[in-house]
């Protein structure tokens, strides 16, 4: 039984050889698109073709291009608005403030669990392309999680070793049928019950994140490659340019 490593690799072994002969090559790379989790808010729509500042942490798709993704999710992520720097999580953090954690930084109470009993939807320009896929696939808490130690009153308090995380561990491996086409008016949409829910931190120096993440192979100028008799491999992604 092939692992998920292998199943990559024939993924790209099949895109490269669609390209094969043509000065367009396949790469690996990704696409992150982040929206601020909102209090009370419980549908989050992701544009991947949205046009971003911040094109290196942020990665959105060009219309020129196709990217074919091999694994997804959707993240949280915790950012320090000082620093700027985020991390990431497959599954909600806590921290109350008062009891020990093993995160310095994370939500105060279980409420924003209930992302977890939602469902992601996927539109392709008026095609359904995903309908109810559930966000509990997306929740995976690592089996190691940090230490806890003794201060000098004898008080547990956060070792500070970070979780175990692998990005193979924390996404899902997504059906091979889907090629996303920078021609094409993708909308990815969470929705979950948030309705009079708060989803604090326990530090106001940092916020708090949905991530949409996918892992795969973006290929540059995918869109306008005319291969053979004036074909394109994506085309049926493509559509009409």
């Amino acid at each position: 039984m092939n692992d998920i490593r292998s199943i990559i690799k024939d993924r790209f072994d099949k895109v490269f050889s669609q390209l094969r002969g043509t000065k367009i090559y396949p790469e690996e790379s990704k696409l992150r698109v982040s929206l601020p989790i909102v209090n009370g808010k419980g549908q989050y729509i992701f544009d991947i073709k949205n046009a971003t500042v911040d094109g290196v942490v942020e990665q959105h798709l060009d219309r020129n291009d196709v990217f074919v993704p091999n694994m997804w999710s959707v993240l949280i992520a915790i950012k320090n608005k000082v620093t700027g720097v985020e991390t990431l999580y497959p599954y909600a953090p806590k921290n109350n403030g008062n009891d020990p954690s093993v995160h310095a930084v994370g939500f105060v109470d279980d409420q924003i669990e209930s992302l977890y009993n939602g469902f992601l939807s996927w539109n392709v320009d008026n095609q359904v392309m995903l309908s109810t896929y559930p966000m509990e696939k997306f929740k995976k808490v690592p089996r190691q999680q940090g230490a806890f130690v003794l201060d000098s009153q004898d008080a547990a308090v956060n070792e500070g070793i970070q979780s175990e995380w692998t990005l193979d561990k924390a996404l899902e491996l997504i059906m091979p049928r889907y090629t996303i086409a920078g021609t094409r008016d993708h909308k990815i949409t969470v929705t979950f019950p948030a309705a009079g829910l708060n989803f604090p931190l326990n530090s106001a120096d940092y916020e708090a994140s949905l991530v949409l993440y996918l892992d795969g192979f973006l290929v540059k100028g995918g869109c306008e490659y005319k291969g053979g008799a004036g074909t394109n491999p994506f085309g049926d992604a493509v559509g009409q340019w």
